[in-house]
């Protein structure tokens, strides 16, 4: 086979193919000696070469072999000559003739093996290490070509396994290796492992990667059965991926891992495949993946980790997870003698502002011996400065300004990637001159000189590597970079923590979004150390900068930037051994597929523990290293969403899990010194999702609280976890709310305990712990007030049986937290006054005299004795001498005597306790319990004598203080009360007799101290005598449970007395009440919260939606798709768009999340403002004796406001805010869905289902009453999709005042992006307050918007302005759009939809629909004659007076109502209403449901549904009992509503037995809805129509109206004014009248009182008055303009013409860049060659104003001058925003672009898009070979079109008719034409026409634009310089066949040169862009030149 294709070769090899030789040697008439015997080998070669060609025996095959080997080893240059001798093909003949030649003679196959080993080496002999060979064989012969040579040999028992030996010894060039699968047929599978690598040292670099393809292709074929040979050659796979990284990268280059993982999910469910063999494929793949993978390698994998029952393949799962783990960036890999190159011409020397070069590199082998330079700059054959790596792994620095190379102290690791940074400073003034970083950080400092440059330009060279030294060193390169400037000290770090993954040049501001969680986090921590050390603010002021404004590198100063995918650089050239792994990490492939929803789509499924640990491994190692990734999660609130899958499936999380996830989150479990929150989004969502954790297991549980001690104690960022972190998130808050829920068994409060004192240890702030705290412990640390409303009925998780236990904890926690002098500090300063006293004495030499100034003392002696135990005793006598925790020995030194009074209050009341104790001890009734409170009050008494005891004898001071007479008085009332009360008492018990004792004697030894006065000393001793107590009720302050009380806060003010004391109590009593309401607002708004944002990220579905969608990456392909009208209007208000009728509607926008749903104590709206005193302030002012701070910071309590609009905030845009919201309701069609119409201050919100009650707060509707809502007349519909929109306020246009049911409270708003908003209110002054807020905005819209100019208003383009037009349009406006009318300016269509426009008819209400008329009456014959006066409906009648008969029928009905008095008319049923308008479009969604729900919620009978358009007219014109209905704009716009695409059974007709499935069409509507549409439009914009349409219009809207002679007088009711529905209070009454309605409909407002005019019908009525000629009527007449209209310039191909209508002309854009309309200064520009990186830029004048960089961009396209969309390299569509500054705001850019939506379908990269605003619609065209179709304003994916399978598919053209709505696509292979609905027009084959390879047949394409046209014009421009203008039609559709739509050329223009001249074939022009403006044609060419096309004048 192989013969066939030999050439004769002889007149080429008539010279020697070797390399010219040298000038100088060329002149000399004697060849040298090496000369002379290379060309005998060339002649040897040419010989051998003959000789294997002809051979014919195995011998001579052999010999000739052997011979052609021994040549290409003598000279290598003989491999050109065995290529061009057709040498290839020879051996593939050969090897493909073995089999043949075999057979049973062992001597014989011995001989063909060796023939065949001897052709392997042959060929790899001529492969390797040859450039030109390697490439023409891959080009002109085939690895295909090899395996089909070889399937012979691998077919055959006897000669597989030496033939895949001489396959891997080709692949290797090591023919060594040929007998590696040679062994014995019993071996097992541990021998074959060890005989694999028995071979693996002789492996060496894979030299032919292409001959393992073919080896793995023979897998199955060659080893069906022989399963060890297949398990032989995958295990060489597997040792070849683990020899070295070089072999690995080449592996997995090979896209093996695709057809390898099929095999693999084959086999794994095998039971014949042993599990060796499954786990050995395994561990190939995970190799394979590791390195990298391809988009499509990666979609497989997550397609088949999903099966079919919706659960997850675990071994797919493993797959994943390891694939992930991996993340090697996109690399060069370099082996010895391999470089990679950038030559300049022009160059002196190195940048004479000094330099800065980076470089990422890996190095996998250090070089021996001597050092190797990895990056050098030569000039004129010298090197300048040269960067060497050292054996050691140090850096060397070699310069020509230093004579001796330089060891450096920097150093490079093995086996990890490691950024280098080399400055150079020009000058000795920048000390050091030369400062080398690796990984940020500088390591070396050296003053060098500056190398000097050339006085004259040379060439220069910059490498990275050396391909002239064959030191051993294996490295790979991720990105390089030479900047002409010396970077900033601080700027290294910066760039190193971008990662090896970043591509771009440093050109965005925005550089900080590239950044990593890990690595931004590393940065934070680097600044806030820096910041607090003076030396390094420099670097922190750069580092700030940086983040926040980029590093600021200009473009031009970027010398080169070297990346695999992308190179800015002079040139290239890879020299050696370099191979280039341009396979993305899986991560990013996910990214490519799904983005993050992927990975929590896995989350959403996993059923099992292993699974949930290895997908949350997927999401944390997805996100971790990707920034795509983690803006796509921040984006979709995915760690909301990740949280509440993990709340459901809490119970699977196992400690692999935990640790996976906080290891993502910052935790270091291995080394925990080291752990910080690196991911505060994540951290919020997650980490304080105590609702998940409390429901885990325990261990969990405590594990989880256990880590904030890691955070906040144990971490080495402990400052930084605080304060930069923890202190943001009001944890204590959050972890108190947790301790009153019942969330956590009691066996975790420790835990849960521990963790608040962790955290408000680590941030003992006011408001993060102090306020929060206190708070806490005044409402929970006593009984409940009773009078306090309780939220039980809210909180139904709160535990209050425990609350009381829980807040003594907190009490203790806080206690032990102020023992620190800082904690007490803060403390003091947010609350001065303390109740802590020990602790506030022993921390303030003033806080006694403070406290007494505030009657603090007088309160104690009040307080305390309730309370008094032996621990408040403890506490008081601490308090008495000083004592502290910290001291151990026990102090007997007075230090605070003010508390002796409160010790001395206490010890007479306790006394008291006990004498009334004694002397009703006589009464048994009350048993064991009077005993055991008797002897706990003794033993309290006692104890306290003995302490007064202890006390006395041994402190002085103790005994000085009863030198107070007070104090002594004091004891004295004790000891007289306690003294009265047993002298009752009948009988004293022993307990009571020691009491009596001790107090005797502390009695005693107070009177015997000489302290005490004579007077006092006999009343202690003796008789002491009764005294007046304060009647001050302590124990309304405390309650009943005194004995459990602790010291609650005490703090009062200036006024000293009783009275002070008991106004003080009083106001503790009310501020008690008053934090407990507060408290139990807050528990309430907590609930509340959280409910709604468990709410919110329930309905969060669109991130799985999106999954399963058509294109989706686990599509539904079961799924029929669903489609129903889009609401969005194209021109002059048609709605002909389907969209999917999804559930719920899929988004794919882009938000900056506000993270609003976390359930913390959000304020909002100024809730939560801190407004009440302290209950104890009084008018006495101390603001000299207090703090300064204490004004401020003395308000404790909060009013808890709550949120009445809860529940739309998360609806809202970041950062907008609700200024006036009012409930509405929203109409569409019949329906009435109530709903809140929200004005926000940037936008305007209409959000369903949601009303306000009578407080303003926002419910629900099914949970409100009726009469909130319930619009008189509608039909209410709660249960259908609940809709929220959103639009711009700026995107108003106008509005209009509406009625609906006759009722004038509706208003319809018109926004830019041609949606409109119907909504009813409940009363007209409610519309009055919303038309009050439209008004200035849309004035202030008319007052900026510039006039169009003259030329604008004449275009036809103007009519393609939609429905924003039509809604300027008032009553003393419709003079002008009568008059363009006339002139022809509009088409009859427009002008209808604008009449229908100013009478009220709008598409949004079915009851006021458009109406259009009948305009045909024939609907039989078998072709339309549009010519013919009888094809045309009269238009001067009604259609109930169109024939005699009904004409009369009418008349006498009228009569006959007039003669008995009622209001007559000619009809009972009406021309238009929403019976009518759904019986029209009862075959499409939502109409389909109104139908259903006007008939009472099911179908009509099917003889009365609209079947048949004939019989539908014949009713309405003709029948007696039939209609008088007219038609609606569908019938001319919108074919797919005569279609049942829904496949709905409507049931079969009685008369005929047919089933009602698609509408019937008339004859010459052959069969398509298309044609009719068309065929119909045509007549309507027919001349006939138009001299008659003025009658039809006096007969609807004009002077006929209600004329009785006309017959044109309908029911009274269907007129406006007729009914008031507000006057109808009967329900049923009402009701009937709205069915009154719906059935007889409503007229249309009348707007004339005179006969309309008529049209101007002179001269070619297709075209406006005053225009002669047209393209689609006079295309003949088309001429090229002489004069060159625009040139780029030669070089610059014209890729896009812009009109620019204010400058009147036309702007040719190159590649790579656009205009944007209207605004010709304002550009974008983009990298059109292709490469990952495709930065976006923004410019201004020429000046670039915004960097976007690693948007992928590939195309680009405007729908407006604000909206941009793009294409892109990662498959991607993105719509962004442009907005302009005014420029005169601080570093206000004048204009910016904002990504809005990034929409995912396409499989490979998007090659083209475009995009309408008119119809909504954006276009892209990709290399998978589909077209996509997206809803523009949504972001929405909505179909898929393909042009076809294989080559030549991809879509690299597309084009929107701005009127029709028309798409055109064009592919190599074919031009399609589509409605805006997918719907095939006509296709075009283009491969016959092709030119060449390099041009597709067609280059470019555009549309005539017209209002209307009655010929549909295409221009499509080609390589060969010719423009083709087609139009399509289906003239030649066969008799009695569906009709067949085709391309049919009009004519085609040739284009001439600029001489005027036509080109010679193969000279000409390619016309790369076409655009008509108005009647005239431009096009571009690849010349950079712009011609028009014209017209005559």
């Amino acid at each position: 086979m192989f013969r066939t294709l030999l050439t004769p070769l002889s007149a080429r090899f008539a010279l020697s193919p070797s390399s010219p030789l040298p000038e100088e040697h060329t002149q000399q008439d004697d060849f040298a000696p090496e000369d002379f015997a290379r060309d005998v080998l060339i002649d040897l070669m040419r010989g051998f070469v003959d000789k294997l060609k002809f051979a014919e025996t195995m011998q001579a095959k052999s010999d000739a072999l052997t011979e052609i080997h021994k040549v290409m080893l003598e000279d290598a240059q003989t491999k050109d000559v065995f290529r061009e001798m057709d040498g290839f093909l020879i051996v593939m003949s050969v090897l493909s003739t073995m089999q043949a030649i075999t057979g049973n003679d062992p001597q014989s196959k011995v001989d063909v093996l060796e023939a065949v080993r001897l052709t392997f080496v042959v060929l790899s002999e001529a492969l390797y290490q040859h450039a030109a060979n390697t490439a023409y064989f891959k080009r002109s012969v085939g690895y295909e070509s090899l395996s089909q040579a070889v399937v012979g040999l691998v077919s055959d028992r006897s000669t597989v396994r030496p033939t895949l030996g001489f396959l891997v010894s080709l692949a290797l060039h090591r023919f060594a290796m040929s007998g590696l699968f040679e062994f014995a047929p019993d071996v097992d599978y541990s021998q074959l492992d060890q005989r694999i690598r028995d071979f693996e040292p002789a492996f060496g670099t894979i030299q032919i990667p292409e001959a393992l393809i073919v080896l793995f292709n023979f897998v199955t074929p060659a080893s069906h059965d022989d399963a060890v040979l297949r398990y032989s050659i995958l295990k060489l796979f597997e040792r070849l991926s683990f020899h070295d990284h070089r072999s690995q990268c080449v592996l997995s280059s090979l896209n093996l891992a695709e057809p390898l993982f099929k095999q693999y999910c084959v086999w794994k469910d095998d039971g014949s495949v042993v599990k060796q063999e499954r786990q050995l494929i395994q561990k190939l793949l995970r190799r394979l993946v590791e390195v990298g993978t391809s988009t499509a390698e990666a979609r497989l994998m997550f397609q088949q980790v999903i099966r079919a029952d919706q659960t997850l393949d675990g071994d797919v799962l493993e797959t994943l997870r390891s694939g992930m783990k991996v993340r090697w960036p996109e690399h060069f890999s370099l082996e010895p003698m391999s470089a990679l190159q950038m030559s300049f011409d022009e160059m002196k020397g190195l940048p004479p502002s000094g330099f800065t070069f980076m470089i990422w590199l890996w190095v996998e082998r250090f070089p021996k011996d001597t050092a190797y330079p990895i990056f050098s700059c030569h000039l004129n054959g010298y090197t300048l400065v040269s960067l060497k790596l050292c054996p050691n792994g140090h850096l060397e620095l070699h310069s020509a300004a230093a004579r001796d190379p330089t060891p450096l102290k920097a150093s490079v690791p093995r086996t990890r990637w490691t950024h280098v940074t080399f400055v150079h400073h020009p000058h000795r003034s920048a000390n050091p001159t030369i400062r080398i970083f690796t990984d940020g950080a500088v390591t070396d400092a050296l003053n060098w000189a500056y190398p000097k440059a050339e006085a004259n330009r040379h060439s220069g060279l910059f490498v990275i590597g050396d391909s002239s030294s064959d030191v051993p060193l294996s490295w790979c390169v991720a990105s390089a970079c030479l900047v002409a400037s010396p970077l900033a000290d601080s700027l290294p770090r910066f760039i190193h923590h971008l990662g090896p993954r970043y591509t771009a040049h440093f050109q965005t501001a925005e550089l900080a979004k590239f950044l990593t969680y890990e690595a931004s986090t590393a940065l934070h921590i680097y600044m806030d150390g820096a910041a607090q050390q003076s030396v390094a603010r420099a670097d922190v002021t750069q580092l700030q900068a940086a983040i926040k404004n980029g590093i600021g590198i200009n473009q031009a100063s970027v010398v080169f930037a070297l990346t695999p995918s992308h190179t800015k650089a002079g040139l290239q050239i890879v020299e050696g051994d370099v191979f280039v792994m341009n396979h993305g990490s899986l991560d990013s492939a996910m990214w490519r597929i799904g983005g993050a929803a992927v990975a929590l789509k896995l989350v959403q499924l996993a059923s099992t523990a292993h699974e949930v640990s290895r997908a949350l491994g997927i999401i944390s190692d997805g996100l971790r290293n990707s920034w795509e990734n983690s803006e796509d999660m921040e984006r979709l609130r995915g760690y909301d969403v990740l949280a509440a899958l993990l709340r459901s499936k809490s119970h699977l999380i196992n400690m692999t899990g935990f640790e996976t996830l906080f290891e993502f989150l910052g935790l270091n479990f291995r080394s925990p010194e080291y752990s910080t929150i690196v991911n505060t989004v994540a951290y919020r969502a997650i980490a304080l999702d105590f609702q998940l954790w409390s429901s885990t297991k325990e261990d969990i549980q405590r594990l989880h609280l256990a880590h904030f001690r890691t955070l906040l104690q144990t971490s080495k960022y402990k400052r930084f976890n605080t304060r930069q972190r923890i202190a943001k998130m009001t944890v204590v808050r959050k972890l108190l709310f947790v301790l009153q829920t019942s969330l956590y068994q009691f066996e975790v409060l420790p835990a849960l305990i521990e963790a608040i004192k962790v955290v408000a240890q680590a941030h003992f702030s006011a408001d993060d712990a102090i306020k929060p705290i206190v708070s806490y412990l005044a409402a929970n640390l006593h009984e409940a007030v009773s009078d306090v409303p309780s939220p039980r009925s809210v909180i139904s998780r709160i535990d209050y049986h425990s609350a009381q236990i829980k807040a003594e904890h907190i009490f203790s926690m806080l206690v032990s937290i102020l023992g620190s002098p800082p904690a007490f500090a803060k403390f003091s300063s947010t609350l001065p006054v303390l109740h802590l006293i020990g602790i506030s004495l022993n921390a303030s030499m003033t806080f006694s005299r403070k406290f007494e100034l505030v009657s603090g003392w007088n309160v104690l002696k009040v307080v305390i004795p309730h309370a008094w135990d032996r621990v408040v005793q403890m506490a008081a006598f601490d308090v008495l001498f000083g004592r502290s925790d910290e001291r151990t020995d026990r102090s007997f030194v007075v230090t605070c005597s003010h508390i002796l009074p409160a010790i001395f209050a206490s010890l007479k009341l306790v006394l008291e306790k006990v004498g009334s104790a004694a002397v009703s001890g006589a009464d048994e009734a009350h048993g064991a319990l009077v005993d055991f409170y008797v002897n706990d009050t003794q033993d309290t008494a006692e104890g306290l004598l003995e302490e007064l005891m202890e006390s006395h004898s041994a402190s002085p001071t103790f005994r000085q203080a009863f030198k107070s007479q007070a104090t002594t008085q004091a004891f004295i009332d004790a000891y007289r009360s306690f003294v009265v009360s047993i002298s009752m008492a009948a009988n004293l018990s022993p307990g009571i007799i020691r009491i009596l004792e001790k107090l005797s004697h502390v009695g005693l030894s107070i009177a015997l101290d000489n302290a005490v006065s004579s007077a006092q000393k006999q009343e202690t001793a003796l008789n002491p005598l009764p005294s007046q107590e304060t009647a001050i009720d302590a124990a309304a302050l405390l309650g009943a449970k005194s004995r459990r009380r602790r010291i609650a806060s005490v703090r009062l003010s200036v006024q000293l007395g009783e009275t002070t004391v008991k106004r003080s109590i009083a106001r503790i009593n009310e501020w008690r009440k008053t934090v407990i309401a507060t408290e139990r607002k807050r528990l309430r708004k907590t609930v509340l919260d959280l409910r709604e944002h468990h709410r919110q990220i329930s309905s969060l579905t669109d991130w799985a939606t999106r999954l399963i969608i058509e294109r989706g990456l686990w599509a539904d392909v079961i799924q029929d798709r669903r489609w129903q009208l889009d609401e969005t209007e194209g021109p002059y208000r048609v709605r002909k768009k389907l969209e999917p009728a999804y559930e719920e509607p899929v988004s794919s926008k882009v938000e900056a999340q506000s993270h609003a749903g976390e359930w913390q104590m959000a304020e909002s709206d100024g809730q939560s403002v801190l407004h009440l005193e302290v209950p104890w302030s009084v008018a006495v002012n101390l603001s000299e004796e207090l703090s300064p701070d204490f004004r401020s910071e003395n308000q404790l309590q909060e009013e808890i406001v709550d949120d009445k609009h809860r529940r739309v905030r998360h609806e809202l845009e970041p950062g907008d805010v609700i200024e006036a919201a009012s409930t509405v309701a929203r109409i569409s069609g019949i329906d009435s869905s109530p709903g809140l119409l929200i004005f926000g201050k940037t936008h305007l919100y209409m959000l369903d289902g949601l009303v306000q009650n009578e407080d303003e707060e926002v419910i629900d509707a099914h949970e409100a009453p009726k009469k909130l809502f319930f619009v008189p007349g509608s039909i209410v519909e709660l249960n259908g999709p609940q809709r929220a929109q959103r639009w711009f306020v700026i995107q108003v246009v106008s509005y209009s005042d509406r009625s609906f049911l006759f009722r004038d409270v509706a208003l319809e708003i018109y926004f830019k992006d041609s949606r409109s908003l119907l909504v009813v209110f409940l009363h007209k002054r409610q519309r009055q307050e919303v038309t009050d807020r439209l008004s200035p905005i849309v004035n202030r819209l008319l007052y900026e918007a510039p006039p169009p100019s003259p030329a604008m208003l004449k275009s036809p383009l103007l009519a393609s302005l939609s429905a924003k037009v039509l809604t300027g349009l008032r009553l003393d406006e419709l003079s002008t759009a009568q008059r363009k009318w006339q002139t022809r300016e509009i088409s009859n269509f427009t002008y209808l939809s604008i009449l229908n426009q100013i009478s009220g008819r709008t598409p949004s209400d079915a009851t006021q629909y458009p109406v259009f008329p009948w305009v045909i009456s024939d609907y039989t014959s078998a072709t339309l004659n549009l010519r013919s006066t009888d094809t045309y409906r009269d238009l001067t009648r009604p259609m109930g007076a169109l024939t005699p008969v009904r004409e009369e029928a009418a008349r006498a009905r009228y009569a006959a109502l007039q003669s008995v008095g009622e209001k007559p008319f000619h009809y009972g049923t009406h021309f238009s209403s929403s019976m009518i308008v759904c019986h029209f479009l009862i075959r499409l969604e939502p109409f389909s449901h109104m139908f259903k729900t006007l008939q009472g919620g099911d179908w009509d009978l099917p003889d009365r549904l609209f079947s048949d358009v004939r019989r539908a007219y014949e009713s309405a014109s003709q029948d007696v009992r039939g209609d008088v209905r007219e038609l609606i704009p569908e019938f001319y716009a919108l074919p797919e509503f005569l279609e049942n695409l829904a496949r709905i059974d409507f049931g079969v007709q009685q008369n005929t037995g047919e089933r009602i499935d698609d509408v019937k069409l008339p004859p010459w509507a052959k069969q398509d809805p298309l044609l009719f549409v068309v065929l119909n439009r045509a007549a309507l914009e027919s001349d006939h129509v138009s001299e008659h349409l003025p009658q039809w219009i006096d007969l609807i809207w004009g002077c006929k109206q209600r004329d009785p002679d006309s017959e044109n007088v309908y029911h009274p009711l269907s007129y406006e004014g007729s009914i008031d529905l507000d006057a109808i209070t009967d329900d049923l009454e009402r009701e009937a009248t709205v069915g009154i309605i719906h059935n007889f409909g409503q007229t249309p407002r009348k707007l004339f009182h005179s006969p309309h005019p008529e049209r101007m019908m002179h001269g070619n009525s297709s075209l406006s008055i005053g225009t002669l000629y047209g393209v689609a009527e006079d295309y003949h007449l088309l001429s090229q303009s002489a004069k060159v209209a625009k040139d780029l310039g030669p070089g610059r191909f014209v890729r896009e013409l812009i009109y620019d209508h204010i400058g009147q002309r036309i702007i040719p854009c190159s590649s790579g860049m656009l205009c944007v309309p209207s605004h010709p200064h304002e550009q974008i520009q983009w990298d059109h060659r292709g490469g990952a990186v495709g930065d976006l830029k923004i410019l201004v004048d020429q000046r670039i104003v915004q960097v976007v960089e690693a948007t992928a961009c590939s195309c680009a396209a405007f729908a407006d001058a604000n909206t941009l969309i793009t294409g892109s390299n990662d498959h991607a569509v993105r719509l962004w925003k442009l907005q302009r500054g005014s420029g005169h705001l601080h570093r206000q850019a004048p204009l910016s672009a904002t990504l809005t939506h990034i929409m995912r379908s396409h499989t490979e990269e998007v090659l083209c898009v475009t995009a309408s605003r008119a119809w909504s619609i954006v276009v892209s065209g990709s290399k998978d070979g589909s077209v996509v179709f997206w809803d523009l304003n949504r972001g929405t994916y909505v179909r898929s079109i393909w042009h076809g399978p294989g080559d030549d598919t991809d879509v690299f053209l597309a084009a929107v008719n701005e009127s029709t709505g028309y798409v055109a696509t064009c592919s190599r292979q074919r031009l399609c034409l589509h409605t805006v609905n997918g719907r095939l027009i006509a296709s075009l084959d283009l491969l016959s026409s092709a030119m060449h390879d390099s041009y597709p047949a067609i280059t470019s394409v555009a549309f005539l634009e017209r209002d209307y046209a009655r010929v549909g014009v295409l221009a499509t421009g080609s390589p060969d310089g010719t423009i083709a203008l087609r139009t399509w039609n289906a003239d030649k559709t066969p008799e009695n066949e569906k009709a067949q739509w085709e391309f049919v050329t009009l004519k085609t223009l040739k284009v001439k040169g600029p001489d005027g001249q036509v080109q010679p074939k193969g000279y000409n022009p390619c016309v790369t862009a076409l655009k008509f403006v108005g009647e005239c044609l431009y096009h571009g060419e690849d010349t950079g030149r712009v011609f028009s096309w014209d017209l005559p004048d």
